[in-house]
């Protein structure tokens, strides 16, 4: 996931909206949003690759999370463990990461990422230090930046967001937003990198909870849409 932000109490219909642009190689495979079926209750698209996600939910254990890399100098050290792996194990409160201490983030390679469970937040990262952090109500954002590093891209999803919440229009015109493609560029058009799904997770008031995925192939061309309905447990 490359931009991503968490509305955490800003509109009276829906305390926790999380919304984000997942950009990826297009070759890379993937599964579409589906309701996972190894037994985990995970609501997610799924990596293909290394078998984790990159933004999901469940019920059963009240959480949504979301995860983006942090760019740094070389690629990806292969002998660290996939950090979509590591939103499964925090989604489902299971696993060696369920509940990560400071000293197990430096397992994975760069990443911010944002865990919601119920109404509460919390940030976890290892860039540009390991950190962990609640998350007040609020507009939280998130591109390919380290924590603290000015990002223009997670801004203007931040602001976008902040002009929302004021339009009275329903939660899915955040991912019409997320199609934007001025400066700096929400939506990544291109034929072997760019944005591969838009997500938007919604949960009302009273629990209840939408999950759509608008998915997009070479060139930024529509090539399919899932919506989901589930509820939270308190």
């Amino acid at each position: 996931m490359c931009v991503v932000a968490l509305a955490l109490n800003q509109h009276p219909d829906w305390p926790i909206l999380l919304v984000g642009n997942r950009d990826e190689f297009h070759a890379r495979a993937s599964a579409p949003l589906h309701r996972w079926d190894d037994g985990s209750g995970i609501i997610a698209g799924r990596d293909e690759v290394g078998g984790g996600t990159w933004l999901g939910v469940q019920p059963e254990h009240g959480a949504s999370v979301v995860v983006t890399n942090v760019r740094g100098s070389g690629g990806p050290d292969p002998a660290k463990r996939s950090r979509g792996r590591l939103v499964c194990d925090v989604l489902t409160g299971t696993g060696d990461h369920a509940a990560p201490h400071l000293a197990q983030i430096d397992d994975f390679n760069g990443f911010s990422l944002i865990a919601v469970q119920q109404r509460h937040a919390q940030l976890i990262t290892n860039r540009p230090a390991p950190a962990m952090a609640p998350l007040t109500p609020g507009i939280h954002a998130l591109a390919n930046e380290a924590v603290g590093t000015i990002c223009p891209r997670a801004a203007r999803l931040a602001g976008a967001i902040q002009r929302w919440t004021a339009s009275g229009e329903a939660p899915t015109a955040l991912l019409d937003m997320l199609q934007d493609e001025g400066e700096p560029a929400l939506f990544l058009r291109n034929a072997a990198y760019g944005t591969r799904c838009s997500t938007l997770v919604a949960v009302g008031a009273n629990g209840a909870g939408t999950i759509v995925e608008r998915r997009y192939g070479k060139g930024g061309q529509p090539c399919g849409e899932t919506a989901l309905a589930f509820g939270l447990k308190s």
